[in-house]
């Protein structure tokens, strides 16, 4: 090897090393800036979805349009093509709009399910688009 050859590996070494000396700083700072509590559920990721149940009433008061919510109850009637009635808990109801191009086989008349759903709202009506189902025990 030439002096120039180790002189270049020399100067690569050093960088490499000091790369890998910064790197833990670096990675213990993280974001700041940010006040969150220091609970388990403000450590997990944010902002995936909600996992808190609602009733039919906090989704036709509160929800926000495309927000996901989690709601249990059951599915009462057939309106019209994907279209079915869902009652909560409480007994109050929603369409809920069951797409075609998925499996809902798990959903039957009357048994109790939970269910995540997308609100639809537009000026004059809200309904839920039901993205998964599962039956209760």
């Amino acid at each position: 090897m030439t002096r120039r050859t180790n002189l270049r590996l020399a100067a690569l070494a050093s960088i490499a090393a000091l790369a890998f000396a910064a790197a833990p700083a670096v990675q213990a700072a993280g974001p700041s800036g940010f006040d969150a509590p220091a609970s388990a559920e403000a450590r997990a990721p944010q902002g995936f979805g909600n996992n808190k149940l609602v009733t039919v009433q906090w989704v036709l008061k509160n929800g926000a349009d495309d927000q996901v919510v989690l709601l249990r109850g059951k599915f009462t009637q057939h309106l019209r093509g994907d279209k079915y009635e869902f009652e909560d808990e409480a007994g109050n109801a929603i369409t809920a709009e069951l797409d075609h191009d998925r499996d809902w086989s798990m959903v039957r008349k009357g048994a109790p399910m939970e269910i995540r759903a997308e609100i639809d709202r537009d000026w004059n009506r809200t309904k839920l688009d039901v993205r998964s189902a599962r039956p209760l025990k």
